[in-house]
């Protein structure tokens, strides 16, 4: 992590003189390498951008850093943050503090790593494949993907255009151990951004839901799901039962189009943009991640790529009247457990296993609706955890579902690193 260690006394000084004030002030913040805040370079973790400067600060930091959060450093993300593994030839590798030889996930691996081991409380991140939701469960942390334009995107240069991906996949997010810091901190990070065309001046508050409030529990999808993994859903329904919802074990419609696609509307962005940029980002693992990726994609032809918006389009109307029905939906994050480190770079064809093994958390990316990564206890040691989502504009639905988990299971304390003990 890059720290500033003399700002950061600064800022803490200022607080204890009261100089500062927020409803997070004196509590800690990191931020992202592949987002832009002054002073702090702009790496995304390629040597070549190493001393690229910002022109201005994200609004979303700028969003935390007015709740007087202190702001400690930097942390760590893959090339590009295009990677299920937090490492690259600028920085090195991020290592998850439960077991070395477990991933941290990514692209987010550094923000996980720096919340789980309490170097922050808050850590801004971001999410275009799981990237917020990947390191929150496998750093057994709390990790919140907002509805694309809720909180903005994207840089701070309006001369610097994003491909489809970016502009309607990605979305900026906060990671913590409590719900109360991932409460204001998502608050925080709405912030108007007229820069983000996506950006939506919504309200937090709706009128609420019927009650009980009914909860789908998806333990088949079609697909092998990890004993464990079940065991960590069907926790989760449990307890939401006990907090007054009404729990059943159902599965939203269209599955099998739904887990295609990412991988299909993300083509031409991976295939014909970053793929052809790996000589000039020169990254060892991004070249083999990427290189291995592309040879799992549909080949990316306009007439796929309409074919998938139209999919698209017919997954998120049947979604939105099954969310009208259940308004909370628990799945598994991943099929299984955890993935070991560096898994995405370990032999051919190993993303196209982690894109199937990730399934849940890659393509919900791809229909827009807010996410919550909720931990709920370990597996051989490692963090285990959960993917709760709602319909559009809902994070409230989920903040009070996080709430009631986190009443049940307990806060998150910080852990020391385990195996450099």
């Amino acid at each position: 992590m890059r720290r500033d260690d003399t700002a950061a006394r600064q800022q803490a000084r200022d607080v204890d003189a009261g100089k500062s004030r927020g409803a997070l002030a004196g509590a800690v913040l990191t931020t992202k390498i592949n987002t832009d805040h002054i002073p702090f370079p702009t790496d995304n973790g390629i040597k070549a951008l190493a001393e690229h400067r910002p022109v201005e600060t994200h609004p979303c930091i700028q969003g935390l850093l007015s709740e007087g959060l202190i702001m400690l450093g930097r942390t760590n993300s893959p090339a590009f943050a295009m990677r299920f593994h937090t490492a690259n030839d600028l920085h090195g590798e991020t290592l998850n503090p439960f077991d070395r030889n477990v991933s941290c996930g990514g692209s987010s691996g550094g923000a996980g790593v720096a919340v789980a081991t309490g170097m922050c409380q808050v850590a801004q991140g971001n999410d275009i494949a799981g990237s917020v939701r990947w390191p929150a469960t496998l750093n057994g942390i709390i990790g919140l993907r907002p509805t694309i334009g809720r909180v903005p995107s994207g840089g701070t240069n309006p001369t610097v255009p994003r491909g489809w991906s970016a502009t309607n996949m990605s979305t900026n997010g906060p990671l913590a151990r409590t719900m109360a810091d991932i409460r204001t901190a998502y608050h925080a990070m709405t912030r108007q951004n007229w820069n983000d065309p996506n950006w939506v001046p919504a309200g937090h508050e709706f009128q609420h839901d019927k009650r009980p409030i009914r909860v789908a529990l998806v333990t088949d999808d079609g697909n092998v799901i990890d004993p464990e993994v079940l065991t960590a859903v069907r926790r989760t329904g449990r307890a939401l039962a006990d907090a007054g919802y009404e729990v059943d074990e159902v599965t939203p419609p269209m599955l099998e189009v739904f887990f295609t696609l990412w991988q299909r509307l993300g083509a031409f962005d991976i295939a014909l943009g970053l793929a052809s940029m790996l000589k000039d980002i020169d990254d060892s693992g991004l070249d083999l991640a990427v290189t291995d990726w592309v040879s799992s994609m549909p080949s990316p032809t306009p007439q796929g790529f309409m074919i998938a918006l139209n999919d698209r389009d017919l997954v998120m109307r049947a979604w939105t009247r099954f969310l009208a029905e259940y308004p909370i939906v628990v799945t598994p994050l991943m099929g299984r457990p955890f993935i070991e480190r560096g898994y995405d770079t370990a032999h051919p064809g190993a993303m196209e296993e982690l894109i199937h093994v990730g399934r849940w958390g890659m393509n919900l990316s791809a229909v827009a609706v807010p996410a919550l990564a909720f931990p709920t206890g370990h597996v051989r040691g490692v963090p285990i955890g959960v993917q709760l989502f709602s319909r559009a504009w809902r994070e409230d639905v989920l903040l009070d579902a996080g709430d009631a988990l986190e009443e049940r299971f307990g806060a998150v304390a910080p852990v020391d690193c385990r195996w450099a003990q």
